[in-house]
């Protein structure tokens, strides 16, 4: 397999629980420079990935004309701008999500990457969880998706996202969902609805132009043993279920099994006796470990909402693949990313408005 040479910009907690595990597993990547503004950060990596280059300056990273891709795993605010800075090097880019946080900003990316003629993928991996796809394809089977509910549920309040203002897990979380359920209807939304009970917690209406409609359940106050996501959809003569991508539940489908069970997600720091647990228990496998958390936190698994199989490594190997190939990768682009982008701001507004926002 043809390997492609990477460079990683941003060397924090989402590279070190996602991004470099994953890039040194993938069979056709080559990770050969790491750049972070702590020289701390580098020298970890390049010491734990066996990471051969390591810079604190991405203009370095950037110069690099052996690096053909890039992945960028920064914070929200400097995602855009060293997107296009790296799209302007000639690098193809794997961008975290939100990729900006305005659509001026997007427009920009958009801009760069048509002038540079490079690929340009946006991190919603959800796209490539097993459990996800399988259910997608049932789905389109069925005739495509009529109804759906996504239950979305963390411990962000009092946990990883007090760092951020009151009400911002729309734009940096939530918009995981919206791409979500966007790809399930293969539609564009027309009208949102957003009704909020406290601060980061709503429930939401949107109807696309399929007719499909959607609900969404979103909370941030979530405890630890509480699954964070839930999937249903509902088709002609069919419809599936997936909780928290262990388990997918197939309804007025005898051609396909009932039941489907996929395998955890590992992380070379944790110990990975849940990656065949959650492939042969499914959901209650994961309930077990999710009340243990609870229970006695002394105890509880590091990283735990990244047990489960997101589809992240699927992901980068697609792209780079891409890369290798020049074709159209199914990752997410920056449009798609533009267009959750635009329902979340939809819903802001319908939030703070208390009326339907038309798109």
């Amino acid at each position: 397999m043809e390997q492609v040479c990477f460079g990683l910009i941003g060397a924090g907690g989402v590279a070190q629980s996602l991004h470099l595990p994953h890039l040194a597993r993938a069979a056709n990547i080559r990770l050969k420079i790491v750049c972070d503004r702590r020289e701390d950060l580098v020298k970890q990596a390049q010491e734990k990935w066996g990471i051969p280059a390591g810079v604190t300056n991405a203009a370095a990273l950037l110069a690099d004309p052996e690096v053909q891709a890039v992945v960028i795993a920064t914070r929200e605010d400097a995602q855009a701008t060293l997107t296009i800075r790296a799209l302007e090097a000639g690098k193809h880019v794997y961008v975290e999500k939100p990729l900006a946080e305005t659509e001026e900003a997007f427009l920009k990316v958009v801009q760069a990457q048509q002038k540079a003629r490079r690929l340009c993928a946006v991190g919603f991996n959800r796209r490539f969880a097993p459990a996800y796809r399988k259910a997608r394809e049932i789905v389109r089977v069925c005739g495509g998706a009529k109804h759906m509910h996504y239950r979305i549920a963390d411990t962000y309040v009092h946990g990883w996202g007090r760092g951020y203002p009151p009400g911002v897990r729309m734009l940096h979380e939530v918009c995981h969902v919206f791409d979500a359920i966007r790809w399930f209807a293969a539609s564009e939304v027309v009208s949102v609805y957003c009704a909020q009970s406290r601060s980061d917690e709503e429930a939401l209406t949107i109807r696309f132009a399929s007719g499909c409609v959607a609900s969404i359940t979103s909370s941030g106050y979530a405890t630890p043993d509480v699954p964070k996501e839930r999937l249903e959809v509902f088709a002609d003569g069919g419809g599936v279920t997936v909780e928290e991508f262990v388990q997918l539940r197939t309804f007025g489908r005898p051609e396909y099994s009932p039941v489907y069970r996929f395998a955890g997600h590992a992380h070379p720091d944790q110990d990975s006796s849940h990656v065949a647990a959650f492939r042969e228990q499914g959901e209650e496998a994961l309930y077990a470990i999710r009340r243990q958390a609870m229970e006695h936190p002394d105890r509880a698994v590091p990283y735990l909402n990244y047990l489960v199989e997101k589809g992240w490594l699927a992901a980068l190997e697609h792209f780079a693949e891409s890369v290798a190939s020049g074709r159209t990768p199914e990752n997410a682009s920056p449009l798609d990313a533009l267009q959750a982008h635009r329902l979340a701001r939809a819903a802001i507004k319908s939030r703070e408005s208390w009326e339907v926002v038309k798109l």
